[in-house]
Formats: C-alpha cells, structure tokens, sequence
C-alpha cells in the first residue's frame, strides 16, 4: 500500500510599526518568534508595515531597506532595498537568496528595517511593545547537502628519477563518515615517466598498509604524459595514501592529486 507524505509551505510574515511622530499613543506588533531560513535555497520574508494606529504605511512615500547583521560580532551580511508587494496594506518582501548565504555558518542574526521617507529622513521601524528594532533570524543547514571539498595531494619530491616517494596519510572518515566504499581521485601530470599507486588501511592508526587495485594492477604506469588522470576504485577503508615511482628516465613531475571518498 502506498504511503501518503503530506509536506506544508509555509509563508513567513513579520509586522514593524513606523513611529513618524511624537505621540505616545502607539500599537506596536508583538513578533515573539525566531524566524528561520535555510542555506542552500531562497527564504521570502513578508512584511507588513503600519503606522502606530496600526494603519498601513504607504511604501511609495518612501524607499525600506533590510539589514541582516551577524548577532555576535555585529558584522553586516548584506543591505538590500525591500520590494513592494501590495500599497494598501503596506505589505513588502524581501527575498533572501541561496548566494546571500554561502559561507555564513549556522546561527543566530539580527534583522532590521529602516525608512527613508520623502524628505530625506531615515527613520527605524519598531518589530514588538519593548520598542526593539530587530527580529531574531537563524540561519540553519538546509535540505540540500553541502558540497563537500576534495584533498588535494602533493608530494615532496613530485618527480625525479630516485626512489618510491609517498604522500602524507589521509583519513578516509574525515572527509566522508558514510562512506560507501567508493574513491576517487585524479592525478594531475606533466611528462611523467613512471608508477602511480595507492595504498590503504583499515587499522586505527595510519598502519598496516596494504596495496590497493588500479587499473587491473597494483600502479598504473605512464610514459610521457602529461594529463589529467581521473580513476575510481572501491575499499571499505580507514586510511588511504599515495605513491609515485619515477623511472630512471623520468623527466616530468606528479603535480598533485585531488582526492574524495
């Protein structure tokens, strides 16, 4: 029997109340909730603006813009005029993008707006009755994975004509803690005459090596080349690492490996 999954679209809606005048009868909103976006899709923030009678504000009087400002160390993420949505309820959106947040770590930011009316006047809209100015955003990790970084491998002597060289030891759960078994890595070459090999381990500790298949073999060969090798192969592994054996001949240079499991 097939099973029914019912998901929910949400619409984001946050009140500020524009205080133009010196009368201390106002009716402020009462925002009292964390509004949450997500990285790796576009969030859309509905505002209503109205003034202290709870009254809309006209938006073509003036130009709103939003300022998104890191709740820690005070730093501005971006300022971006707010688009007006409908004049007579003094609604607006702002929309903010996937690209807005890339590299922003998961946490908590402050979210303002301010007026400028049609006199030059820059004025600060109110978000709850204790007279704040900002609402409470978090930014959290969204349903599209991060991309994770491959490893980029180099050795100390790239080429030469002496002996079997290894790289450093690179743990495999560090990079991929649900790993599948599958490696890839690409070997980037200029006129390399020589081996190409990888070992791995499935000790604690970057131990007990033993060689792993490439190629039908235990190395790939080359002769001259200068390339861009890509090559997979699958190991339920805790350590993996890298050797390069120049022939006597050899004239280029392993130029590094970029590596991911």
């Amino acid at each position: 029997m097939a099973e029914t999954l019912t998901l929910f679209k949400y619409d984001t809606n946050i009140h500020f109340m524009l205080a133009d005048d010196i009368n201390k009868t106002v009716n402020p909103p009462m925002n009292n909730k964390i509004i949450k976006v997500y990285k790796g899709v576009d969030s859309a923030l509905n505002f209503f603006i109205k003034d202290k009678d709870r009254k809309p504000v006209s938006l073509t009087s003036g130009t709103l813009t939003a300022y998104l400002v890191n709740h820690i160390t005070g730093n501005l993420l971006f300022s971006r005029l707010v688009e007006e949505i409908d004049n007579t309820t003094g609604q607006a959106k702002l929309t903010i993008r996937n690209k807005d947040l890339v590299g922003t770590e998961p946490g908590f930011y402050d979210l303002s707006l301010t007026f400028e009316n049609v006199d030059g006047e820059t004025l600060t809209l109110f978000a709850d009755r204790a007279d704040n100015v900002k609402v409470t955003v978090e930014v959290k990790d969204g349903p599209i994975p991060a991309f994770s970084e491959s490893s980029t491998i180099t050795f100390t002597t790239p080429g030469g004509t002496g002996a079997k060289e290894y790289s450093s030891a690179i743990e495999v759960a560090s990079i991929s803690p649900d790993t599948q078994g599958l490696h890839t890595f690409v070997a980037y070459l200029t006129n390399y005459t020589g081996n190409l090999s990888v070992e791995g381990s499935i000790e604690q500790t970057a131990a007990g090596w033993f060689p792993i298949t490439i190629d039908s073999g235990e190395y790939k060969a080359y002769s001259e080349s200068t390339s861009l090798d890509p090559i997979n192969f699958t190991a339920n592994l805790n350590w993996v690492r890298f050797a390069h054996d120049p022939d006597a001949g050899n004239a280029g240079t392993v130029d590094k490996i970029l590596y991911r499991s």
